[in-house]
Order: structure tokens, then C-alpha cells, then sequence
């Protein structure tokens, strides 16, 4: 091919910007968490193969929402002696679920805070769990260990909000000390307020901060979220959509930890952590097994609608299937990895990962498949990072 042709044909590609939900670094990652990240690690994976993917996300996006904001607050004015770097990822769980117990404080307390995460600070007790997610990446085979420390900046909150107002998306009470309203009602769908009368914003500007400015550089964009927030994000999307670029949405159901779903702010999660179910499993299999039987579980063994707990002893046997699949098939070229992702992708511009899932296991899945997408699942890649930490 000329070179003209490969431009032409690098040009016809999609631009694919992935923006799953953000997991604040303010408890363990959970099940429920690691089900949206591993599925849209597998799907950026995939989808890369024949488009151009980018992926959105960082863990401190949201620093100045009260969820976080308030905890470190909380923990600056009720453990101000804590050694943040001895903790380990349970013991801020833990406190973040003392925190959630409390009373809530009014913004004006949160607001020193608020100012400080807009200079770029962050609080030591979240860069520790910063830290220690990137060992979990690392172990969970993550396609970016440091996941989420690089890439543009959000724009401004006030920029975003004069935006939405020029086109309609928007009704911005500020001048009469009042909030400030997303505006999806031509979609049907309610008003939401982002900013309350006292200005605090919450996670929604922050989030639409982080995707407006890329949706220039791409046509389509993909939100992986939990059916809790379906409403929000669905107006999110019709925002996006107003703003000129094609939206997807993909639910992922919580886990069941126990029979019970909650959120990990309630705690429920000992016991179903990164590190207590990799300590012996890794031993046993190897880091590449446990990635591929994590993925595997999360979203073939429980399935799309999740009604089963999560359970030790099946996971521990979707590890080992994972184990003997890399045996019987690792290290194998399939070939053809293009052409096999696209078409497994059908007229969508992305793999949805649960077909990627089931595919891979199928019986009736030729070999060279199952060696092309092992290749792609679990190959090693750690590409510069999408967002410097502040």
C-alpha cells in the first residue's frame, strides 16, 4: 500500500473515547469497581485493534465532590495525627465508612478543601490508595498500571456551564442564588442540579469537564456505569449528544458481596479485596491466570444481570479455567487480530466485552481465535499514562 493509502486508511478509522464511571481512591477497590474496569480494559484492548481509542479516566476527578472533599476534611479534623503511608487499603475503607456514619458538614467547612483541590492538591490518605491501585493494576494485568496519572486537563467548571447555557443544555440560577440545572427535558428526562445554591458542583460537572473538551478528537463516545446512576447518565448523554458526538451506554451491575449490594462507602467488602483474593491465587497460578480468571468471572461466570453473590470457591475455579486456557492456547500468534476484532465488534464501533467474554469460551470458537484473543486479553502493555496526578 502507497503511503497516501495507509494515511487514508489510518484516517478511516474511528476515534473511540472510553468514559467509564471514576472510582474515587477513597476505599478498596471492590468487586462491583473492578467489573466496570476490567470489562472496559478488555474492551479498549479489543476495540483498539481497529480504531483509535482513548481512554478517560482519573481517580481524582471528583476531589471536589463532598463524597471526597468531605472525607478528607473529615479525616484532617477527626485523625490529624493518622500515618497515612502505614495505612493499608482496609483501614481507609474503614474510615471513609466512619465518615459516611457521621454528620454531614456544611459546605463552608468543605470549601478550604475544595479551593486547595483546584490548586492541585490531593490528600495523603488517596495517593497512598493511588499507590497501592497501581500494585493491583499491575496484578490485574491492567493495560495501564498507572491508570488515570496522565493526559489533558478538565476544563473550567465556569467554561463548561457558559457552554452548556449557549446551547441550551443548561439553566444556570447563579445570578439569582439559586443552582444550576442540566437540562435534558427535550429527551424527557428531569432536571438535574449540578450546582447547588452554596456552589458546590457536583461529580457530574466534574465528569462532563473531562469529556467535553475531547469530543472534537472523536465520534463516539462509550460510558460504562452501574444502574444506580442510569438517570444522571443518561442525561449526560444526551448532553454529549447535543454537543455533536455519537454516545453509548453500558451498565454494570453491582456485585452481590454476602447476597447483599451496597456501596463500598457502607463497608461489606473484607474479605473480597484485590490483595486477599490475589495473596494465594497468584501463588498458585501466576499473575496472567489470575487477570484472565478475574475478567472471566466478573463477566461469564456472573453474567450480565449479576444475581449471584460473589463466591471464592468459583472464582478460584474460574482461575484455574483461565490457567488451563493460557496453557492450551497461550503464546500461540492467531493472526488476523484486525479482522477477528472488528468483526466480533458486528456495525458497532467497539467489542462490547461480554461478547469478547463469551466468545473466548465458546466451544465452537475456532483455535486460532481463542490464541487471538488470549493475545489480545493478556498481552503486556503499559503505554504512557492518561493523566499526570497533581
Amino acid at each position: 500500500m502507497t503511503e497516501s493509502g495507509q494515511l487514508v486508511e489510518k484516517r478511516s478509522r474511528r476515534r473511540v473515547l472510553l468514559a467509564p464511571v471514576t472510582v474515587s481512591p477513597t476505599k478498596p477497590l471492590t468487586p462491583s469497581h473492578l467489573k466496570v474496569l476490567l470489562s472496559m480494559d478488555m474492551l479498549h484492548r479489543a476495540t483498539a485493534a481497529f480504531a483509535d481509542v482513548t481512554h478517560v479516566y482519573h481517580p481524582l476527578a471528583h476531589a471536589g465532590s463532598r463524597q471526597v472533599a468531605g472525607f478528607w476534611e473529615y479525616l484532617d479534623r477527626c485523625h490529624p495525627g493518622l500515618d497515612h503511608e502505614a495505612c493499608t487499603e482496609e483501614r481507609i475503607g474503614d474510615l471513609y465508612a466512619e465518615f459516611q456514619r457521621g454528620e454531614r458538614v456544611p459546605f463552608a467547612a468543605l470549601e478550604p478543601v475544595v479551593r486547595r483541590v483546584e490548586a492541585g492538591w490531593r490528600h495523603p490518605a488517596s495517593a497512598r490508595l493511588l499507590n497501592l491501585w497501581e500494585g493491583h493494576y499491575r496484578t490485574l494485568g491492567m493495560r495501564d498500571p498507572l491508570f488515570g496519572r496522565s493526559g489533558p486537563d478538565p476544563m473550567p467548571a465556569a467554561e463548561l456551564i457558559e457552554l452548556l447555557v449557549r446551547n441550551d443544555l443548561c439553566i444556570d440560577g447563579r445570578p439569582f442564588g439559586a443552582p444550576v440545572y442540566l437540562d435534558a427535558t427535550p429527551a424527557g428526562l428531569p432536571l438535574r442540579m449540578v450546582v447547588g445554591a452554596d456552589g458546590h458542583a457536583n461529580y457530574l460537572v466534574s465528569t462532563l469537564c473531562e469529556l467535553v473538551p475531547q469530543l472534537a478528537d472523536h465520534d463516539h463516545v462509550v460510558l460504562a456505569h452501574d444502574p444506580e446512576i442510569r438517570a444522571d447518565y443518561r442525561t449526560v448523554a444526551h448532553v454529549l449528544t447535543a454537543l455533536g458526538v455519537e454516545v453509548s451506554r453500558i451498565e454494570f451491575p453491582r456485585v452481590p458481596l454476602d447476597g447483599v449490594i451496597k456501596s463500598a462507602r457502607h463497608g461489606g467488602w473484607r474479605g473480597y479485596t484485590v490483595g486477599a483474593l490475589a495473596e494465594p491465587l497468584v501463588r498458585e497460578v501466576g499473575v496472567p491466570a489470575f487477570a484472565l480468571g478475574f475478567r472471566l468471572y466478573l463477566l461469564a461466570g456472573l453474567g450480565r444481570t449479576a444475581r449471584d453473590s460473589f463466591s471464592v470457591r468459583q472464582f478460584r475455579r474460574w482461575v484455574h479455567r483461565a490457567s488451563r486456557l493460557l496453557a492450551e492456547h497461550g503464546g500461540r500468534s492467531g493472526g488476523a487480530t484486525e479482522v477477528t476484532l472488528s468483526s466480533l465488534a458486528g456495525h458497532s464501533p467497539y467489542v462490547h466485552p461480554y461478547r469478547l467474554a463469551t466468545t473466548l469460551l465458546s466451544r465452537d470458537t475456532d483455535r486460532d481465535v481463542v490464541a487471538t484473543l488470549l493475545d489480545v486479553l493478556v498481552a503486556p502493555t503499559e503505554p504512557a499514562a492518561t493523566r499526570s496526578a497533581a
